[in-house]
C-alpha cells in the first residue's frame, strides 16, 4: 500500500526516514538470500550445467547473446521495480532481476570451482566478506559525511561505456581481461555505490523502497561479481 503523502527521503520526518531505510535494506538482504538460493538451485538441478554447455556450443556469440538478453531483462525488471502501478509489479521486477543476476553468475561460479579444484568456498567466502565490508564503508561515507556525490554521474557514465566497449571487443579479439580490469571495475562500482546511495537518500520518496532496493542490490551484486573475479584470477 502506497503512502498517501510520501516525502523525499532526506526531507522526511525521522521516523519515516528510518522506516524507509529499514524496508530498503531489509529487501536488499532478502534479495541476496533469494540470489544465493537461486544459484544453488541452478547448480543442484543441473540447469547451470546445461546453460554452460549451450554457451560453449556457440562460442563468443553465445556470451554476447547472454549479455543482450541480460540487458533486455534488466530494462524490463527496472521498469517494473520503478512502476507506481502496484506493489506486486515492483516486487516482480526485483525478483526478475535477482534471477537474471543468478544466471549471469553461473559462468563465474564454474570458473571459481575450476581454479579451486572443486572448492569455490575458498574464494566465495572471503570475496563476500570483502564486498560486505566495502559496502558498509561506502554507505557510511554517504550517511556520515552528508557530502553530495551527484557529481560522480558523468564519471560513471563514461566509465560504464568504456567498460562495455572493452568487454565486447575482448569477446571477439580473444583478449583475456586480467586483474587490472577487475580492479578498474571494482573502483567503478565503488563510485556507483557512492552515487546511488546518495541518490536514494536525496531524490527518492519514502514509498519507493522497492525501487531503492533494486538500485542498491544492483550495484552491490555487481561489485561482488568483480571482487570474486579478482580473487579467482589470483588463483590461476
Amino acid at each position: 500500500m502506497h503512502e498517501s503523502n510520501p516525502f523525499i527521503v532526506a526531507d522526511a520526518p525521522a521516523a519515516d526516514r528510518a522506516a524507509f531505510f529499514r524496508r530498503t535494506y531489509g529487501l536488499v538482504a532478502a534479495a541476496f538470500g533469494a540470489f544465493a538460493v537461486t544459484l544453488y538451485a541452478l547448480f543442484v538441478s543441473g540447469i547451470a550445467e546445461t546453460f554452460m554447455r549451450s554457451i560453449a556450443g556457440v562460442g563468443n556469440w553465445g556470451m554476447l547473446g547472454v549479455m543482450v538478453l541480460f540487458w533486455v531483462g534488466t530494462t524490463a525488471a527496472q521498469s517494473l521495480a520503478f512502476s507506481r502501478a502496484s506493489r506486486l509489479a515492483q516486487y516482480a521486477g526485483l525478483g526478475l532481476y535477482v534471477l537474471l543476476q543468478a544466471i549471469i553468475f553461473v559462468p563465474l561460479i564454474y570458473y571459481t570451482a575450476i581454479v579451486t579444484k572443486g572448492n569455490p568456498g575458498e574464494i566465495l567466502i572471503p570475496a563476500c566478506l570483502a564486498t560486505g565490508a566495502l559496502v558498509v564503508a561506502l554507505t557510511a561515507v554517504v550517511f556520515m559525511t552528508n557530502l553530495d556525490f551527484s557529481f560522480l554521474k558523468v564519471a560513471i557514465v563514461i566509465g560504464s561505456i568504456c567498460a562495455l566497449g572493452i568487454v565486447i571487443v575482448s569477446l571477439f579479439a580473444g583478449w583475456s581481461l586480467g586483474a587490472w580490469f577487475s580492479i578498474a571495475m571494482i573502483v567503478l562500482m565503488a563510485t556507483v555505490i557512492l552515487y546511488q546511495t546518495n541518490e536514494v537518500k536525496n531524490t527518492m520518496e519514502t514509498d519507493q523502497h522497492v525501487a531503492a532496493a533494486f538500485v542498491l542490490f544492483s550495484s552491490f551484486v555487481t561489485l561482488l561479481f568483480y571482487v570474486i573475479r579478482l580473487f579467482a584470477g589470483r588463483r590461476e
